[in-house]
């Protein structure tokens, strides 16, 4: 007896039922928190030589400098954040009025991801030196430059 040719042509195989997702955890890059830093010029210059001739990358070099600065603080900034400590960066108190000529040029803003403790602890240093994120990020990153004795 002849099989019949079109019951041979016709998919056999069952339809898939939905796979269970291959990914285990989370990735870790989605816990961290963007920052936008506003450097300096001659802060961003300082960093890029910095970066060139450490091979360290970006986030590495601001986790680094924001928990130098904050341990360096008096009193210091905690080590470990609480859970619920506020990630909201603020912006400068002090900040001179719309059209004043800055008195050093800014770098083009960059995102820097910070983990989030780091995030915590570089706003709680915003709020014990009543300064904005800006002016924060731009003396946390100066020191941590003098620190490693880098010019531009």
């Amino acid at each position: 007896m002849e099989a019949d040719p079109a019951a041979a042509r016709q998919p056999t195989a069952e339809p898939q039922s939905a796979r269970p997702s291959r990914r285990i955890r989370k990735p870790t890059w989605t816990e961290l928190k963007p920052t936008i830093a506003h450097l300096y010029t001659d802060i961003d210059e300082r960093l890029t030589t910095a970066l060139e001739a450490t091979g360290m990358g970006l986030q590495e070099t601001f986790e680094d400098a924001i928990n130098i600065y904050c341990d360096a603080l008096r009193p210091p900034i905690p080590a470990e954040m609480h859970e619920d400590a506020d990630l909201k960066v603020p912006r400068d108190p002090n900040q001179p009025p719309v059209g004043t000529p800055l008195d050093r040029p800014t770098a083009p803003p960059a995102v820097v991801r910070l983990q989030r403790n780091t995030r915590a602890r570089l706003v709680a240093a915003c709020k014990q030196g009543q300064m904005g994120g800006k002016a924060v990020i731009n003396d946390a990153i100066e020191a941590y430059l003098d620190e490693l004795e880098m010019e531009a």
